[in-house]
């Protein structure tokens, strides 16, 4: 039987026990409350020789910073290294491990996050020299959301100042294997990671972060001699960074990049400000072998390096070179241009050069120079080359500066306009920053195409000399605003085609003056047949296009360039004396459909020929109006000395006025005021009125006043004919589809009346051999009448006949007694016109034209074969 000093020493023990139990039970759940645990369990634990298993472990922790879940299966907690403090177990193996992490919303941060060396080497020791697990299932947060990250053979070891960790991680058939090996100390820490997707290496980067006198050196490499597998990578990235609705970027199937860089923090921990304020250099190159897919870009192949510098946050660029192809380039952009002005392909060499020229205020003193190679494929190729310089530090700019643009098209299709082998040559200095954009074009700056043609225009041989053009403007929000171009420039086409010009060169050479809101031309346009025509051209959005043409006066006796320019300028109208001068205008304004159109013609002592008729001594002014679909055409005075178609005509005087609609420009009303013209030392004149041209039939009442005999009978070419009288009358002349007619005109001798005398040898013959005409012919010898009447009627042949009444006498025949005669007469007033025109006087011209018109009614009035 125990005894009691037994029992004494087991009850004290039990107490101890007991309260031993009690206490660590309340430590426990103190425990479990400080870290915000609310379950914790667990199955299966048994011991072993190598440790404390369990056959599950089970966690779920809420607090401040949100809710963990985690599930372990299969843990084996060693005896090796076991302590009395955090982390207890060193050696910790579990086979599967499922973790559910759901962060609690956070608050904006009001400071920028920042990495603590001293805080991160306190925590090192908290991790276990050794963890592995098999299989790893965590549903964290990510950008779609909640996403599942699974991997396997996690493996983690630690020594006193050393962390490893390896990972492998399983995404879509691919094995993503991570390890990192970071290592601390109280004033520095060292990172190295490496990936390697599907046993193939991708990248390598080192880093290093020290305490020194000055801060904290930041010092870092990054190698990626190949990205094969970086699809796999983007794939997996794809789930965790970017929206449902966002499409990433397509990544490069084979690439190198490598970089390097040592700057120097400003005191204090590590941060975004610090970084963003640290001096030092930063090295990166790249090599593109395959064509690599950007969107919004194209597909982009090649090589590039670039050395960058900082002091205090400034970055300049040291270096910078490239070898790059882009494949389809900004298809988005391209689409807005006719097919013909795409590229196919892009290629751009940059490459350091050793003089960058003269710099304005803005580059001086940190601009990179560089040279410039950039170069276009497809249906017109191009070339840009030149001096660049570019800002190595914000605010960013740039010039370009000898700069030489080549391109070249065989065709060009815009709209109904057509360019065959086209080219242009543009030699220039530009600058651009974020606010402004200049350009200036130097000498021989040309565009050239062999033929432009248009819906009524074709132009050959055209050359346009831009070497005087300046374009300035100011940038907002990446658009121009406020730009302007101005100066002089060119245009020259050895041949012009179009339907109312003769075909010839033309040129223009003026200054243009253009802005977003106007547009202004001032110069001379010119015709290799010497017409020159000053000319104006203004357009803005609020008044519309004004343009306005000068025709300087013309002195007509050197030429006629009118003639051999305007294909509507009558074929048998020649001037060859006097001048010529004319001003026209073309208004179109915001919302109307048609143009207002002015014309001005001034004619002074003109004096040529039309057709068989010649012309002297003509003055001449008219204004034309095109406004609405109408023309109006204004004569305010034409007056000419002399028209001479056979008999002299005036001096002739014509005002009036007439008013179509442009779709019947021959179908308008006509209007004279005024119409006269001395006619055989008298005048005919037509009375004023108006006509309506649209109708069959015309008529136009002529009003004949002291028209002369004598004058008459110098002209007629009838042998031993002679007279004096006034004659007066009416000639109701109409005009018709089928020409000219006069039905029952009147011609009437003025009293007391007049005189004739005929005495030709044949018509004395006639009287010898025929004694009925014997009192005919020694009547007319000299006969005195005082009634001279007749009928004129003129068919649209050509034929005149004359139905004439004389009376009077003869003193010499039996005292004077009254004689009466009824006299026909018909002729053939066309060929006895163009009979009168054939003396020695005429004009050659006038010959020809008169020799071929008989030629050709002969030829009409013949009598056909049967």
């Amino acid at each position: 039987m125990p005894s009691r000093h037994l029992w004494l020493r087991l009850t004290c023990l039990l107490l101890v026990l007991a309260l031993l139990g009690g206490y660590g039970y309340a430590s426990w759940m103190q425990l479990l409350e400080r870290h915000h645990i609310q379950r914790l369990d667990w199955r299966g634990p048994s011991l072993s020789q190598d440790g404390l298993h369990l056959a599950h472990l089970g966690l779920h922790q809420q607090g401040p910073a949100g809710e963990l879940r985690m599930q372990a299966e299969h843990i084996r907690l060693g005896w090796q290294e076991l302590g009395s403090a955090a982390p207890f177990w060193q050696q910790i193996e579990v086979s599967r491990l499922a973790l559910d992490w759901r962060p609690a919303p956070q608050p904006p941060a009001s400071a920028e996050p920042s990495l603590d060396l001293q805080r991160l080497a306190n925590a090192l020791p908290l991790v276990p020299h050794s963890l592995r697990v098999d299989q790893l299932t965590a549903e964290l947060p990510c950008a779609k959301g909640r996403c599942t990250l699974r991997g396997e053979a996690l493996q983690l070891g630690r020594s006193q100042t050393l962390l490893n960790l390896r990972l492998t991680l399983l995404d879509a058939g691919n094995r993503l294997a991570w390890r990192t090996q970071l290592r601390s100390a109280a004033d520095a820490l060292e990172a190295r990671l490496v990936l390697a997707i599907n046993g193939r290496p991708q990248l390598e980067l080192r880093s290093s972060l020290q305490d020194d006198a000055d801060g904290m050196l930041w010092r870092g490499e990054l190698s990626a001699p190949t990205l094969g597998e970086a699809a796999a990578l983007r794939d997996w990235l794809n789930d965790w960074t970017f929206t449902p609705d966002t499409q990433p970027p397509e990544t490069p199937r084979n690439a190198a990049l490598s970089a390097s860089w040592q700057l120097q923090l400003t005191p204090g921990a590590p941060n975004l400000k610090h970084l963003r304020q640290a001096s030092g250099r930063l090295e990166a190159s790249g090599t593109l072998p395959e064509p690599w897919p950007i969107p919004g870009i194209g597909q982009l192949q090649g090589d590039f390096s670039l050395a960058l510098r900082s002091r205090q946050g400034q970055w300049l660029a040291e270096q910078l070179t490239a070898e790059l192809t882009l494949q389809q380039p900004f298809n988005d952009w391209q689409r807005a241009l006719p097919q013909a002005l795409r590229s196919d392909s892009l290629q751009l060499r940059i490459a350091a050069s050793p003089d960058s020229g003269e710099l304005p205020d803005t580059l001086a003193g940190r601009a990179l120079p560089l040279t410039l190679d950039l170069r276009g494929k497809g249906p017109t190729p191009f070339e840009l080359r030149g001096r660049l310089a570019l800002t190595n530090a914000p605010p960013w700019a740039l010039q370009l500066s000898g700069a030489q643009f080549e391109t070249s098209s065989p065709n060009l299709y815009l709209g109904d306009w057509a360019a065959h082998q086209v080219a242009a040559t543009l030699h220039f200095d530009a600058y651009l920053d974020r606010q402004r954009l200049s350009l200036d074009l130097g000498a021989e700056s040309l565009l050239r195409a062999a033929k432009l043609s248009g819906p009524d225009l074709r132009l050959e041989r055209l050359s346009a000399d831009l070497s005087d053009l300046q374009l300035n403007a100011q940038l907002s929000d990446d658009a121009l605003r406020d730009w302007r171009l101005e100066g002089t420039s060119t245009l020259t086409a050895q041949r012009l085609s179009h339907a109312a010009l003769h075909p010839q060169g033309w040129r223009w050479e003026g200054r243009l003056n253009a802005t977003e809101e106007r547009l202004e031309l001032d110069g001379q346009v010119a015709a290799d047949v010497g017409l020159r025509l000053p000319f104006q051209l203004q357009y803005d959005d609020a008044r519309g296009l004004h343009a306005h043409a000068r025709l300087p006066e013309l002195f007509l006796r050197a030429g006629n360039p009118l003639a051999k320019t305007l294909e509507a300028w009558p074929a048998l109208l020649e001037l060859n004396k006097g001048r010529l001068s004319a001003t026209a205008s073309l208004t179109q304004r915001p919302g109307h459909d048609s143009p207002l159109v002015r014309l001005e013609l001034t004619g002074k002592g003109l004096a040529g020929l039309y057709d068989r008729t010649a012309l002297s001594d003509l003055d001449a002014h008219a204004q034309v109006r095109l406004d609405h679909g109408e023309l109006n055409v204004e004569l305010t005075e034409l007056r000419l000395a002399e028209a001479d178609p056979g008999i002299p005509l005036g001096p002739l005087l014509l005002r009036g006025h007439y008013r179509a609609p442009i779709t019947r420009m021959k179908q308008g009303t006509l209007q004279l005021r005024r119409a006269e013209s001395g006619l055989l030392g008298g005048n005919v004149r037509l009375q004023p009125g108006q006509w309506n041209l649209s109708q069959d039939n015309l008529l136009l009442p002529l009003e004949l006043r002291g028209l002369r005999l004598e004058r008459l009978f110098t002209l007629y070419p009838a042998e031993g004919l002679a007279g004096s009288g006034v004659l007066d009358g009416q000639l109701p002349l109409r005009l018709g589809p089928s020409g000219i007619q006069i039905s029952r005109g009147q011609l009437a001798a003025r009293a007391p009346g007049g005189h004739l005398q005929f005495r030709s040898e044949r018509m004395q013959a006639l009287g010898r051999s025929n004694p009925a005409m014997q009192l005919v012919t020694q009547s007319l010898e000299d006969f005195r009448f005082t009634t001279l009447r007749s009928r004129v009627d003129y068919d649209p042949q050509g034929k005149l006949l004359l139905t004439m009444r004389l009376e009077g006498q003869n003193p010499a025949i039996e005292q004077g007694r009254p004689i009466h005669f009824n006299i026909n007469l018909e002729e053939d007033l066309p060929t006895l016109l163009a009979s009168l025109q054939l003396t020695d006087k005429v004009n050659e011209i006038i010959r020809r034209r008169v020799q071929q018109r008989m030629l050709e009614r002969r030829a009409a009035n013949a009598p056909k074969e049967p």
